[in-house]
């Protein structure tokens, strides 16, 4: 756990922060009644400022902390009954968040975006990959993937999604070191947290039997779960509004016709006050601190709260929008199915 000191005079003395570890005991027979019993084990002083993030780095078998506090990531591990300090990487400003998946690091630093960074187990240093040079401030970061295809997703404090990925071969990565922005879209909401969760399968999601089902179905079918749409990875969030909210990945099918059932329902469908659902969604620019963001929005997200009128609708008008579009409704409706099979998250 990692907490902050404020002293008591306010700025004229810098805050501290503090790992504190805790020992988790069962306490009981072994018949099934047992409690759970937290004991105070350890503590370390963070002289560099409050923690605000603490992790769980694996590498080559061996398990180290990650902390996150000041405008530093230090890398602590565990002997000789003390944490001791291997390695460190100097962010610009404060370290918001770190989100870590095998060797690699996602920052988020509270002014200045999202930083790329790799654990070398070799000579055991944290190596900055690349970044975006956008100055944003960050509430939030999280990661997608879909197949062997991974995005980084971060939260602004204007309340915009940008979706970025790592793509040294692509010409606008500067040779590697900028983090390439691939869709961009205005969430509208403010939130603090982006949470990663597997997307399901409409196949499997109503059966009382998963195990079974997906035996049976893989007898049947030997490439699935072998595909790109059976290994997704979305994200859920919490608004500070009190709304709840689910990003996913599609493929690339059903995105173009999502989108093109966008676009036509925006125009055909009466929208509230007479406001622009196309415009709502576009990326809201941060002019402070000189940003070199360009004018082009990226877009590339589809907006589920619209598609998903479309299940609602008079019969008619599905087949007026699906015949609009070049598709069935069937088809569309088996889309929007998948999505929402896909965005449940309990």
């Amino acid at each position: 756990m990692g907490t902050g000191i404020v002293d008591e005079d306010g700025e004229d003395v810098s805050s501290k922060g503090r790992i504190i570890l805790f020992q988790l005991k069962r306490v009981g027979d072994r018949t099934g009644k047992f409690e759970l019993e937290l004991n105070f084990f350890y503590d370390k002083e963070i002289s560099l400022g409050p923690v605000t993030s603490v992790g769980c780095l694996i590498a080559d078998g061996k398990s180290r902390m990650v902390v996150g506090a000041g405008a530093e990531i230090n890398i602590e591990q565990w002997g000789n009954s003390k944490l001791t300090q291997v390695g460190f990487f100097h962010c610009y400003m404060q370290v918001q968040d770190v989100v870590i998946f095998k060797n690699f690091l996602i920052l988020s630093d509270a002014y200045n975006s999202l930083h790329f960074l790799v654990w070398r187990e070799s000579d055991m240093s944290l190596t900055l990959l690349a970044k975006d040079y956008e100055p944003t401030s960050m509430y939030a970061a999280g990661l997608l993937s879909r197949g062997g295809t991974l995005s980084f997703v971060c939260h602004d404090d204007r309340q915009n999604l940008s979706f970025l990925s790592y793509a040294p071969g692509d010409l606008a990565s500067r040779g590697g070191n900028k983090l390439v922005c691939r869709a961009d879209c205005h969430l509208g909401t403010q939130t603090t947290a982006l949470t990663s969760h597997v997307c399901r399968s409409s196949l499997v999601i109503n059966s009382a039997t998963t195990e079974s089902t997906l035996v049976a179905l893989k007898q049947q079918d030997p490439l699935f779960g072998k595909l790109d749409d059976d290994k997704r990875f979305g994200l859920h969030y919490g608004s500070t509004d009190g709304g709840f909210g689910t990003i996913m990945p599609v493929s690339e099918g059903i995105y173009w016709r999502l989108a093109a059932l966008q676009s036509v329902m925006s125009n055909a469908l009466e929208s509230d006050c007479s406001l622009s659902q196309r415009a709502w969604r576009l990326f809201r620019r941060a002019p402070r601190r000189g940003g070199c963001r360009s004018n082009d929005r990226k877009k590339g997200v589809v907006d589920g709260d619209l598609v998903m009128k479309y299940a609602d609708l008079p019969i008619t008008e599905q087949e007026d929008l699906a015949s609009a579009i070049g598709s069935t409704v069937d088809l569309i409706l088996d889309n929007l199915l998948e999505v929402g099979v896909s965005n449940m998250v309990v």
